[in-house]
């Protein structure tokens, strides 16, 4: 059973009552993420995310870390373009426990001045990280070029220069921003009582007074065209991507089982073409990013740096089918069961499940149950697959990103057209 309820401070509270479940998971969702970070500040809200960890009012870093291990328990956050997230994994019996360490380390963590040094070089060798890990960097070269110049393109790691150049005042204003109740939710999965978490969370989450500061999202604007990044690699890495549909759209389940069956796993088209038939690559799939207002629709190839071109044509040709001709329905049922397995799989873990009310809740306003999401996925017909690749299948919208050793001149004369 899902129940929702609100604090005084005006948090919502979001629960799932899991009965045969052992385990709890709440998550602290705060409705501020990279896309609402000013350009010199880039990378703010992850900073901040890592801060949080090390130390309180209370508490240092490793206080925090030996409470909720000698439990068995977890705790740990991430960063998103829309949002960030704090969550803890305990057994039932140690819920309070997880409750207060989530409102202590978001509403009291102090940020030393010596663990902010120390962490911006954390932060920064995170940097190196993804700059020496080609499947990483190729990623967010291509958003970066996809949506150029816009906040949804920047990294949610930041920069260098920008890492560099936050200050203790800076990003104590940032934290400020993110202890707004009326942007974070709390979701809690397990098998719990709806009203001891809202017990909790009332005793634990006194927000400190403050104003409600809107950042209001910059419009998307898309990219569409080639860029080139030469770096001596034993591949070449390239990321081919076009329009795709925001979190909410009416057609996001015909969007998702087009997804899955164009390289969504090792039955897909793009798998069986260019690995399988072709052996041109380790590694090939498909991918979806999905916002409040917009989306995009990706697909990774690492291939020999000789190969390329093929690979591009074979991608182009591959989509050129979908707007084309109908797929069959042995492939249409093979995407739309393996979408409702994963589905159906995922309601095993009280984590899955905390983040599904979430997500739910910030881009519905609602909850959708699984068995709605069942038979809206089995409503997707042959039809709808080839409408949804012909709108977003258009060649002004299609980016084409490749990083490697590679004949830059030689990728110029490829029409990204299909």
């Amino acid at each position: 059973m899902i129940q929702s309820g609100r604090l005084k401070s005006g948090m919502q509270v979001l629960t799932e009552h899991i009965p045969h479940a052992i385990s709890v998971s709440a998550g602290l969702w705060v409705l501020r993420g990279a896309r609402s970070e000013p350009a010199e500040a880039c990378g703010v809200t992850h900073f901040i995310e890592h801060l949080f960890f090390k130390g309180t009012e209370t508490r240092t870093a490793l206080d925090i870390s030996r409470e909720i291990e000698s439990v068995g328990g977890s705790l740990n956050a991430f960063t998103g373009k829309e949002f960030l997230c704090l969550h803890a994994r305990v057994l039932n019996s140690n819920l309070s426990l997880a409750m207060e360490l989530l409102s202590d380390i978001f509403l009291r963590s102090i940020l030393p001045d010596d663990e902010i040094e120390r962490e911006r070089q954390v932060i920064l060798q995170e940097i190196q990280m993804v700059e020496d890990s080609p499947e990483e960097l190729i990623h967010e070269l291509f958003v970066s070029s996809y949506w150029r110049d816009q906040a949804l393109g920047r990294s949610t790691l930041g920069t260098q220069e920008s890492i560099g150049s936050l200050n203790r005042e800076g990003l104590l204003a940032c934290m400020k921003l993110l202890h707004d109740p009326s942007k974070v939710l709390l979701t809690v999965a397990g098998n719990l009582d709806h009203e001891e978490v809202l017990a909790l969370a009332e005793k634990y989450f006194t927000f400190p007074e403050g104003e409600t500061i809107d950042v209001p999202l910059e419009k998307p604007d898309i990219q569409g065209g080639l860029n080139v990044h030469i770096k001596q690699l034993g591949q070449a890495h390239l990321c081919l991507g076009t329009l795709g549909y925001h979190y909410s759209h009416p057609r996001r389940y015909a969007y998702h089982v087009l997804n899955t069956l164009l390289g969504g796993g090792m039955s897909s088209r793009l798998f069986q073409e260019i690995r399988e038939k072709r052996g041109l690559a380790y590694a090939v799939y498909s991918f979806q990013a999905s916002f409040i207002d917009t989306g995009m629709l990706g697909m990774y190839v690492g291939t020999n740096k000789e190969a390329v071109i093929d690979v591009v044509h074979l991608l182009l040709e591959n989509l050129t089918r979908l707007k084309d001709e109908e797929v069959s329905v042995a492939e249409l049922t093979t995407a739309k069961e393996q979408l409702k397995g994963n589905l159906l799989l995922s309601t095993e873990s009280t984590g899955s499940r905390m983040s599904k009310l979430a997500m739910n809740q910030i881009y519905f306003g609602k909850q959708i149950n699984i068995e709605d999401v069942i038979a809206d996925i089995d409503k997707v017909t042959l039809t709808d697959i080839q409408e949804i690749s012909q709108y977003l299948f258009r060649s002004d919208y299609m980016r084409l990103t490749v990083l490697g050793d590679i004949d830059k001149h030689a990728l110029t004369d490829i029409s990204l057209t299909c």
